[in-house]
């Protein structure tokens, strides 16, 4: 029997998604405890037209992503932090920190897994990270002066 999971079920499936079960498998244990429904011809259009929608948006949102990326290339992004008299920072600069500095400076706002630091940056001075979405990577220099 074709069901379309309300829920995850452990050993079936994940939510949303159509499965071939046993048909007392269905009866006795998925309909009742609600984690499935029969799998009609209009629920299953219905759940690959939710699909459908659901990779637009996603598909959107990376080309967004891109973008943004793409408009900080060679663009520079400024932090002040309590630093010592030589320069040494009290605390590091991580990746929230440039995404919140982004987001002032540019007014765009990227994900932190987005900014790739290679190395704690720890000192004033300019430093470079990497903004990265899957094969394409742009640098983006990060200025750190003292509060």
């Amino acid at each position: 029997m074709k069901v379309i999971l309300l829920k995850d079920v452990r050993g079936v499936g994940v939510r949303n998604e159509i499965k071939e079960v046993a048909d007392g498998y269905a009866i006795n244990a998925l309909f009742p405890s609600r984690a499935a429904e029969p799998a009609t011809p209009e629920k299953i259009k219905q759940i690959e037209a939710q699909k459908a929608a659901h990779q637009a948006e996603l598909q959107k949102q990376e080309e967004q992503l891109v973008h943004k990326l793409q408009m900080l290339r060679g663009k520079t992004v400024s932090l002040t932090a309590k630093a010592t008299e030589k320069g040494g920072l009290f605390k590091a600069i991580v990746a929230k920190d440039i995404a919140k500095a982004i987001l002032g400076q540019h007014s765009l706002q990227v994900p932190e897994t987005a900014i790739v630091v290679s190395e704690h940056i720890k000192t004033t001075g300019a430093h470079t990270v990497q903004l990265v979405h899957k094969d394409l990577t742009f640098p983006l220099v990060v200025e750190v002066s003292a509060a």
